[in-house]
């Protein structure tokens, strides 16, 4: 459960913005031309980030260990979020999106990997539906709530918002995966040890 609300809290994050990064791309450049264009490369730096470095990171979580990875680009992530409410213009909000894709490119393999270790071999695609359920109810959750936030308090406040879900998500993550993962990779290095 706690992977699947994973999955879910990061769609929420990557589609927050998309229904009001048009707006804030217009705020930020001051409605210069092409701000739909702008908008768009903004958008996707954090794609094309994610496919550049879900390779690199996928090899790093084999060596360290899934969950460490995990955690850490939970935690990138949230903090990520935090300085594209304060950017000045629009290229600042694409460099910072770029950031954040590279942190959601630990999650994606980080998730898949462990919810493969934990499923058995006869419930695997089941399991695997419900995550990928989970995950596009979270684009669903993340338009609907970057929408709703943005008209209740402003623009500003999706990232706020948003990188309060990924941080408390991390702190969940923290005390049900990475520390139970931590102590039976503990035990299994003391086994090999002996």
């Amino acid at each position: 459960m706690t992977l699947f609300v994973t999955f879910f809290v990061l769609s929420v994050a990557m589609y927050s913005v998309e229904p009001v990064i048009t707006v804030y791309v217009n705020q930020l450049t001051q409605g210069a031309s092409h701000v739909a264009l702008i908008a768009g490369i903004a958008f996707s730096a954090s794609g094309l980030a994610n496919m550049l470095a879900a390779p690199q990171l996928g090899k790093v979580s084999d060596r360290v260990g899934t969950h460490k990875v995990m955690l850490a680009a939970l935690l990138a992530a949230g903090f990520v979020f935090i300085p594209q409410a304060f950017v000045t213009n629009a290229w600042q909000l694409t460099g910072l999106r770029f950031l954040l894709g590279i942190a959601a490119a630990g999650l994606n393999p980080s998730v898949n990997t462990l919810i493969k270790k934990i499923t058995p071999d006869s419930l695997t695609g089941r399991v695997f539906g419900f995550s990928m359920a989970a995950g596009y109810l979270g684009v669903f959750a993340g338009s609907v709530m970057g929408g709703q936030v943005a008209g209740w308090l402003g623009v500003k406040y999706v990232f706020f918002t948003t990188s309060a879900l990924l941080l408390a998500n991390a702190v969940w993550v923290y005390f049900r995966v990475y520390r139970k993962m931590d102590r039976a990779q503990g035990s299994v290095d003391a086994e090999a040890n002996k």
